[in-house]
């Protein structure tokens, strides 16, 4: 029954993901779009932000990974998972190449609600609408054990 559950969730989830990509008029090839998907099948983060980078949308495994809940995000950027050791070089870099509209990965030490550190591996990829404007970034993200 629970896996049940858990799959029905993937499913509502994957379809608002695609109601976001038509919301939003990304142009997304549908390769792309569907290695979005296949991620989050496989239980990675899905984190879409603005192009302030405050936080619009987490999946539902952003709970698991890092224990805020989607509501305790919105509206906050991702800085909020970063502390005392999160390298600095790494945050530049990062920031650096969104500046430029460019994806980047990086593997960042991040911090959950409660303290704990952990290594997540990030992929943010800036979106465009149909009309080539950038609106949005989505960070792929997973937790290396």
């Amino acid at each position: 029954m629970l896996t049940q559950a858990q799959q029905r969730a993937n499913r509502r989830e994957i379809e608002l993901f695609r109601q976001l990509n038509d919301i939003f008029d990304w142009n997304i090839p549908r390769r792309q779009r569907n290695a979005y998907i296949k991620k989050l099948e496989s239980g990675s983060t899905l984190v879409l932000t603005d192009l302030s980078k405050t936080i619009l949308w987490t999946s539902h495994n952003f709970l698991t990974m890092t224990g805020y809940s989607h509501l305790e995000v919105i509206g906050k950027t991702p800085r909020i998972l970063q502390g005392p050791d999160t390298d600095p070089a790494t945050i530049i870099r990062v920031r650096e190449s969104l500046q430029r509209a460019n994806s980047v990965k990086a593997d960042l030490l991040n911090y959950r609600k409660g303290g704990d550190s952990y290594v997540c591996r990030v992929q943010i990829d800036p979106l465009y609408d149909s009309q080539g404007a950038l609106t949005h970034f989505l960070a792929v993200e997973s937790e290396v054990k």
